[in-house]
């Protein structure tokens, strides 16, 4: 029985009862993330992801270290959503470098500008599509090495036209055309070669589907002359 003056049966005056402190909410990457992607890319930062989080920026900071970490990170999320549902054809390898290249490529200009700050290659993002075209390559008799670098040749080729397609204005062929022909009408006696092939014009998918079809085409000799 407790006695209403705030003592106990006992004689001890009772305590009440201490609150509880919640404990901070658990961080990772995927939540960072997460948070990041939920606000303008322009105003993206570890402090504004912090604040979206009510946690320290220190926080934040442990696990992405700074904005341009960030920033991959979101974009290499979003390249995973993109490329989600797409399919690369495993039992035709030829076809498979070219649905797999053109997906990423589609994705990496649905990303945005901010998607050229990423530079590894192949990127965390592709590793769906990359899965399913190593697989294709080494199905067709490929060594692990040889497509390994075909993988990462066309990493390369795909960034190359998602940088030139996202440079180029709508209407408009390669990227800085005006300099281009600027520096052409004062070589032209020099260089005239030069001249007569710049003056035609290709967009960055034409030059896409060119580079896929050579790299199609050694891949193809190379595997050939293994065979002889």
């Amino acid at each position: 029985m407790t006695i209403t003056d705030g003592s106990t049966e006992s004689g001890r005056t009772a305590q009440p009862a201490r609150a509880r402190i919640g404990r901070p909410p658990k961080l990772s990457r995927d939540s960072i993330v997460a948070a990041a992607r939920g606000l303008d890319r322009a105003q993206m930062s570890v402090t504004a992801v912090a604040d979206a989080l009510g946690v320290a920026r220190n926080a934040v900071a442990y696990h992405v270290g700074g904005r341009d970490e960030l920033v991959a990170l979101v974009i290499e999320s979003e390249l995973e959503e993109r490329l989600a549902p797409l399919e690369v054809p495993v039992d035709d390898w030829r076809r498979a470098i070219k649905v797999a290249s053109e997906g990423m490529l589609d994705a990496l200009v649905a990303c945005g500008p901010a998607a050229l700050a990423i530079t590894r290659a192949p990127r965390t993002g592709f590793l769906g599509p990359s899965e399913q075209l190593l697989v294709a390559l080494t199905r067709a008799g490929f060594s692990d090495a040889a497509a390994g670098r075909a993988l990462a040749l066309l990493s390369e080729v795909v960034y190359a036209a998602a940088r030139y397609t996202l440079e180029t204005e709508p209407g408009h062929g390669r990227p800085r055309d005006e300099e281009l022909a600027s520096v052409s009408a004062a070589a032209a006696r020099r260089f005239p070669t030069f001249v007569r092939v710049f003056e035609e014009s290709w967009t960055p998918r034409e030059q896409l589907d060119f580079a896929l079809e050579v790299i199609i085409a050694g891949l193809e000799a190379s595997r050939a002359g293994a065979a002889d």
